[in-house]
Order: C-alpha cells, then sequence, then structure tokens
C-alpha cells in the first residue's frame, strides 16, 4: 500500500479528477443552458472535489513513506 500511495502519479490523478469533478460540479447548469443553482448534489460534488484535490495535495507535497526494509 505505500508503494502506491508513494507514486506520484496517483497524488496527481487524485488532483486531476478532483478539480474536473468539482468543476463539472458547478458548471453542469450553465452548460445545459440554465441559471446558476447548486442543488444538494452539485455541492456534494464541489465538497468531494475539493477532498480529492486536497488528498493529492498532500500525498504530493507532504507524505513521505518509510524506507522499504529488505
Amino acid at each position: 500500500m505505500s508503494k502506491l500511495l508513494s507514486d506520484k502519479r496517483v497524488a496527481y490523478g487524485l488532483i486531476l479528477v478532483g478539480f474536473v469533478g468539482g468543476l463539472l460540479s458547478v458548471l453542469i447548469d450553465p452548460l445545459r443552458g440554465e441559471d446558476i443553482y447548486l442543488h444538494v448534489v452539485q455541492i456534494i460534488g464541489v465538497v468531494l472535489g475539493l477532498v480529492m484535490i486536497l488528498a493529492g495535495a498532500y500525498l504530493t507535497f507532504m507524505y513521505n513513506p518509510p524506507p522499504a526494509a529488505e
């Protein structure tokens, strides 16, 4: 598990998916041609996107896995 968390591609993927998901949650109404009104599901999407961005940022900048014991 530590090897998976230390892979930077996973962290960058979390940041990217969180950003796109949060942005899409906010912009889905204008894309459909309606006024911006955040429904409960859209707010949950924004919060989950923010959590994913923060988790990816933590894995990128703060997480230091312990050295592998051989």
